[in-house]
């Protein structure tokens, strides 16, 4: 028997936090960046390099089922936007979940909502993204002061601007520089080999 959903998924199929996990040649474009950040005091924390794909399904419908998918994740004869009906979601190999809560509607939103929320998601998940890959990592990166930083090619970047955040766009043009690529929207911590 299936067992609903709800915030005791959120603890199966862990993302690694490891850039050991990230794939070549993302991994080593990961790695030099950090030294330099690391190198000029810069605070970094990483929250996710590369995560299962069972992960990302229950990530992907919690949100599709709490919130509604954007347009670009959307299955035909979905409205973006609006909660999926969680009876339409497809089975996944190894996940043995009802999202449906046998039935009832407000008790499958609301335990998707608590998934949602257990997880930290800023945004919908991909069900097949950048981090299934190995090609991304979700990093906090933070400074005080002004950020003295070499880009790839050994150029120093003296930033001063706000904000002191992985936001910044003077540090985004130096993290891709290094093939380390920032996601401009929605999604704060994300970078990636493509920007995706």
């Amino acid at each position: 028997m299936s067992e609903p959903s709800g915030v005791q998924w959120c603890a199966r199929f862990p993302t690694s936090k490891s850039t050991a996990d990230l794939a070549p040649p993302f991994r080593d474009a990961v790695l030099a960046f950090l030294s330099q950040l690391g190198d000029s005091h810069a605070n970094v924390s990483i929250q996710a390099t590369l995560r299962p794909p069972q992960r990302a399904y229950l990530m992907h419908w919690a949100w599709g089922i709490a919130r509604g998918l954007p347009k670009n994740m959307c299955r035909p004869g979905d409205v973006p936007n609006r909660p999926i009906d969680p009876a339409t979601v497809g089975a996944m190999a190894g996940v043995d979940i009802d999202w449906t809560h046998g039935g009832d509607p407000v008790a499958a939103k609301a335990a998707a909502a608590k998934m949602v929320q257990t997880y930290g998601m800023a945004a919908a998940a991909a069900l097949n993204g950048r981090h299934i890959e190995g090609h991304a990592i979700d990093m906090n990166i933070s400074w005080s002061g002004t950020l003295a930083i070499r880009d790839f090619n050994g150029q120093t970047h003296n930033i001063a601007s706000t904000p002191r955040d992985g936001t910044n766009t003077e540090l985004n043009a130096v993290g891709k520089t290094f093939g380390v690529i920032k996601l401009l929207k929605i999604d704060p911590p994300h970078w990636s080999i493509d920007g995706r």
